[in-house]
């Protein structure tokens, strides 16, 4: 099977790629979870030295551990801290541009969102950081710029895990994963409205804490944000599987 080729998957395979991420970080909960606070506090580091134009760049590269880390575990090795690193030894000539094409597709997204809105930028926040505009504004100068953003989140998803599996180009892999999310659209939006539900979820238990203490909601946020990090990022590995290797049988492990 060429492995540019994709399938389409289900509408109601889209919650099944987060359930099968749930499973897989529970098999190696431990690991998984150590990886995933090692990514985040190198990406926190990221933001701090660079006012975050070093994060944008290191995501992608850095998001392809994850990937390294659930393909070696489907093949009965264990996910080990150093798979976080693989995608700085897997074309990372192909991996940092893709960082940019986010960074630029988001400042062109909000552009044309603040020309549609009929604003300027400084008349987003007032001087003491309180909204200046009306909500109906607000509102609509959110809905255009998310919109506008989605043709760059789809050409991104596949992005990394193409580039990594599949040997291809950056433009091989731009392109092919923006018609594979097209095309697997009703998946992808079941599998986005799952999340949001689970957030959902997760803030309804977090938010009474508010009331006790906001010290203490933080910290459980914080907690809760690691372990949730890592089934997310293991959930691009299987949604990556499920539409580019579908027949590929693999003798599992989880």
């Amino acid at each position: 099977m060429n492995p540019l080729n994709f399938s389409i998957a289900p509408a109601a395979e889209g919650f099944e790629w987060l359930r099968s991420s749930m499973r897989i970080f529970r098999s190696q909960w431990l690991r998984y979870t150590s990886i995933a606070a090692l990514f985040l506090l190198i990406m926190q580091i990221a933001s701090v030295i660079s006012g975050g134009l070093l994060f944008v760049f290191l995501k992608p590269v850095l998001s392809v551990g994850f990937l390294a880390a659930a393909w070696h575990h489907e093949r009965g090795e264990l996910p080990e801290a150093r798979h976080l690193f693989a995608g700085f030894k897997s074309n990372l000539k192909a991996l940092l541009p893709l960082g940019g094409v986010y960074l630029l597709g988001v400042l062109i997204a909000a552009t044309i969102g603040l020309l549609a809105s009929g604003i300027a930028l400084e008349d987003i926040v007032a001087a003491d950081g309180q909204p200046k505009l009306d909500p109906v504004t607000q509102l609509r100068f959110m809905l255009v710029t998310l919109a506008l953003t989605l043709p760059v989140t789809a050409a991104l998803w596949f992005a990394p895990a193409l580039i990594v599996f599949s040997d291809a180009t950056f433009f091989q892999a731009l392109a092919t994963s923006c018609r594979a999310c097209l095309s697997n659209w009703l998946a992808m939006l079941v599998y986005s409205l799952t999340i949001f539900l689970l957030l959902l979820v997760v803030a309804a238990c977090v938010s009474p804490m508010l009331y006790v203490s906001k010290n203490a909601a933080l910290m459980v946020m914080m907690v809760i944000a690691v372990p949730l990090t890592a089934v997310l990022m293991i959930s691009d590995y299987v949604s990556y599987r499920r539409v580019f290797h579908r027949d590929e049988n693999i003798a599992r492990s989880v």
